[in-house]
């Protein structure tokens, strides 16, 4: 993904999170579905879009995404969230919950 398609991406999408990940990366590929399973039951408005950061490194450093995993919630065009590494479902759900209500309820 170019800078370019994230910013049209995030014009045209309410919600969005990248989700920054690489193959060698096993905590990526075990957060990935759990992440991406609790935007499906819980806020499914929000676009959930995986981002390989070998592949996307000038978005990823245009973002200043680091590390891996990394993800980051725009809402409204605007930076909501961010982390980097490990993450509880539990406080990424706390997190998203109360704007993801205000704006889509």
């Amino acid at each position: 993904m170019t800078f370019e398609e994230f910013n049209t991406l995030k014009a045209e999408q309410p919600a969005v999170m990248l989700y920054f990940f690489n193959d060698v990366c096993g905590v990526c590929h075990t957060l990935r579905p759990k992440v991406e399973n609790l935007l499906m039951e819980e806020f499914p408005k929000v676009r959930f879009v995986p981002v390989n950061a070998l592949e996307s490194m000038e978005l990823a450093g245009q973002l200043r995404m680091l590390s891996v995993p990394g993800m980051l919630l725009f809402l409204d065009g605007k930076e909501y969230l961010r982390y980097n590494g490990m993450v509880s479902l539990q406080e990424l759900e706390s997190k998203i919950f109360r704007p993801y209500h205000l704006m889509f309820d």
